[in-house]
């Protein structure tokens, strides 16, 4: 763990925050890159992206909130307290996805084409963020048994834990570049964006398995998660995009 990257007198830098600004930029700078081939300008996607930055901060503190609600509605002090243990990827991703959707709308752009666009951006930050949460100490993993040979303190768990936070690192990154391999197979509008949630929905649910903290809460007496639903869902929702038919044209 190393929570600050820097810290000279009062002066101090968080390293998840470092990490989410590095997110940000290297996720916008991919889909930049990406921005006349879907057919939007530079200055379009920057415009989407910071609407779906601020609306996925907003989404994941909300859906973290919800997951904790008997905590918060006896701490309701602690409602409006950003602390960056109280986010949660899953809403941001969701919240962050509908806002940058209801933007193109509005705009009258194609919410598909900058879904496509955006979608293997999505996987780089990502897997820059959740070297944030390393650094941070947050989503640790479970307490390490002798099977695992790297691992990594965690002052929430007061013990030596899986680094789970670098399996999924490295499974988003391994996706990022497969995705950008297989979208060259197809055209046909909601293929990429498609594979990346049904991709993303899979490293998570693997991830999960190795993953421990307060929003990763069983279910009955199973070795699922509520996490593992939510990344069942977005699997099929990834899917569904992924083996629709080509339609001739999609308006939006």
């Amino acid at each position: 763990m190393h929570p600050e990257l820097i810290h000279i007198g009062n002066f101090k830098i968080a390293s998840f925050g470092a990490a989410m600004v590095v997110a940000f930029l290297l996720s916008l700078m991919v889909a930049s890159r990406r921005a006349e081939r879907f057919g939007f300008s530079k200055q379009q996607v920057s415009d989407v992206a910071f609407v779906a930055i601020i609306g996925g901060i907003l989404g994941a503190r909300i859906f973290f909130i919800a997951q904790r609600l008997p905590y918060y509605l006896a701490h309701t002090d602690e409602l409006f307290s950003l602390q960056m243990q109280g986010l949660t990827s899953f809403g941001g991703f969701i919240i962050g996805g509908i806002a940058a959707a209801i933007w193109c709308r509005r705009k009258k752009l194609s919410v598909i084409g900058f879904l496509d666009l955006a979608g293997p951006a999505f996987l780089l930050g990502h897997a820059v963020g959740r070297i944030g949460c390393l650094l941070n100490g947050c989503c640790h993993g479970a307490v390490a048994t002798s099977a695992f040979p790297f691992t990594v303190y965690s002052a929430e768990a007061r013990a030596q834990t899986v680094p789970a936070q670098l399996y999924d690192s490295a499974m988003n990154l391994i996706v990022f570049f497969l995705v950008l391999q297989l979208e060259k197979r197809s055209t046909k509008p909601g293929y990429t964006f498609g594979l990346v949630f049904l991709l993303h929905g899979i490293t998570r649910f693997i991830y999960e398995f190795f993953r421990a903290g307060s929003s990763s809460t069983t279910i009955g007496g199973s070795p699922f998660t509520e996490g593992h639903v939510m990344a069942i869902a977005v699997s099929l929702f990834g899917l569904y995009f992924f083996l629709r038919p080509v339609k001739a044209e999609v308006t939006e």
